[in-house]
This record gives structure tokens, sequence and C-alpha cells, in this order.
């Protein structure tokens, strides 16, 4: 029996495919198949059903699947309490971001927590929600701060921070006189958006539609790949937009931009930890998220 076997065979079950577990574990698609075929073999069942168009688990795979999952989380946590034992935290910090706590949030902190503990390597990768999501899944990253809650059973999300939305427009809008509007002056008003998948964009359809109304109802004049792009589109007088608090602070402050609110639309969304379900920590990364809870309750 060989280890390597049984995470194998996790990834196969958990990808539905040879060729996107192969991927995820950057091997061959005949090394994944013979690794599937030793662990077969060892079982002396099949493990699979095997069809030009899908993979299905046997009852037998089944059983091996939880065990192997079991055996996995047990030999990372003896790995984990072995260093603990050293009080130095050390080794790489894999981490995504989606573009608010990415590029807004998370600098601060970052340097921060390498003052405290100079021997963690950190490495961050920044991405709309759904693509850190999906780095997660495929090993790319280890866990990741986002501003959506994407309902994926695979992964983990606690909340770890709250954001405020907020509506900007330039200083010389017609609305810009006015603390409030209404979401049929939102909907109407040309609109600065963030391209599909992004937090920011998630949150407001749902918004949308937790209110009865259609976001294909939003009159989007431009659609941007990233919050700064949306802002400075915003600040030249290509429409209005709603965007994170924290992109935008410092440029009300010095009058570029005028802050609105919409009215009965609630500007909180919640910012997630996320990892891999039922996956335990490494040692710096656990030692990080402790630090953030820390660090969002003092700053």
């Amino acid at each position: 029996m060989n280890l390597s076997w049984l995470q194998t065979f996790i990834y196969i079950v958990e990808k539905k495919s040879l060729t996107r577990a192969a991927r995820a574990l950057h091997l061959t698609q005949p090394a994944v198949s013979k690794q599937l075929n030793s662990l077969e073999r060892y079982y002396g069942v099949p493990l699979l059903y095997r069809t030009s168009r899908h993979l299905e688990v046997t009852e037998a795979g089944k059983i091996v699947y939880e065990y192997s999952k079991k055996i996995m989380e047990t030999l990372t946590a003896s790995l984990n309490d072995v260093k603990a034992l050293d009080k130095t935290i050390q080794g790489n910090l894999l981490l995504g971001a989606s573009t608010i706590p990415g590029e807004y949030i998370l600098p601060a902190a970052l340097q921060r927590f390498q003052e405290l503990y100079p021997q963690v390597r950190a490495r961050l990768e920044i991405g709309d929600s759904t693509e850190i999501g999906n780095l997660i899944l495929d090993g790319g990253v280890e866990a990741g701060i986002i501003g959506a809650d994407l309902k994926n059973p695979m992964l983990k999300q606690e909340v770890i921070l709250q954001d405020e939305l907020v509506v900007i427009a330039p200083p010389h809008h017609p609305l810009a006189g006015r603390k409030t509007i209404t979401i049929k002056d939102f909907v109407q008003e040309q609109v600065v958006v963030r391209e599909k998948g992004s937090g920011t964009r998630l949150v407001i359809e749902n918004r949308l539609k937790e209110k009865g109304i259609s976001p294909e109802r939003l009159n989007i004049k431009l659609e941007m790949g990233s919050t700064e792009a949306v802002v400075n589109a915003v600040a030249a007088g290509l429409g209005i937009s709603l965007v994170s608090h924290f992109a935008v602070k410092k440029r009300i402050q010095v009058g570029e931009l005028v802050m609105l609110r919409i009215e009965d639309f609630p500007p909180q969304r919640d910012i997630f930890f996320v990892s891999r379900q039922n996956q335990m920590l490494s040692p710096p990364m656990k030692t990080f998220y402790a630090f953030l809870k820390d660090y969002f309750n003092t700053h």
C-alpha cells in the first residue's frame, strides 16, 4: 500500500474525472490510472465504474473513499502536532483573496503578521471570489479571504470581517447632492460594475433578487475587471456604482467621489475565511487565521 494511491483516489472521486485529478495533482493521466489500478488490485475489487462519459463510484469505492479521507486527515494532524512542538512557526503561507480583501485589507495585515513570524514565507494570489474558491479546491492555495458565500459543500466558509457597500458617484452627478437614493433610482442610472464571479457583483445581484428586482434591470454602462477600474470609471463620470467602502474611503475624504446609500438596502456584507471542507490547516495558516481574528478586532 502506498499513501499516494489514497490521495489520488480522493482527487479522482471529488473531481469526478481522471483528467481533472491528474491536473490538480500535477501528474500525467497514465500515472493517475496506474495508481488507481494498483489500489484496486490491493483491495481486489473495482472501486470505480468507468464509462466514456463519466465515472461512478462503486459501493466498495465509497468505503475506501471515506477511510482514505480519514487516513489523510489523521496523517496531516499528526504532522501538524509534531511541528507544533517547535514553537517557531515557519513554512509557506499560500493564501488567496478576492479583490477587496487582497488589495485593500490584507496587505497591512500580512506585513504585521510577517513582523511577528519572520520565518513564514507568504504568497498571496488575487482573483475574483469564484476563482479563489476553485484555487482552494485545486490545491493552488490552502485558504482564502473572499467577499461572497459560494455555497459550495466542498468549502468551509467562516465570517471573519464585515464590509459596507456604498454607492459612489462623481461630485457633479445629479444625485450627488443627496445622501440616500432608492433602489429604483439606482437601477435607472447608468452603472459601472465588476465582472461576473466577483464577490461584490454576486452580493449586488443577490440583494436585488431579495427585493424582487431582476439583476437584468441594471443599466450597465461598463463592466470592469477590477474594483480600482470601476472606481476610476465612476470618477471619470461614466456612471455610478456600488462598491466596498474599503476601496473608496480615501477618495471620498479628498472629494474625488461622493458617497450615497440606498434606502432599505442593507449595506453590510460578510467577508469570509474559506478553506477546503474537513481539511486540517497547516501550522502557518492556523496561526495566520488566529492572528487575523485578533487583528480585525483591533483595527
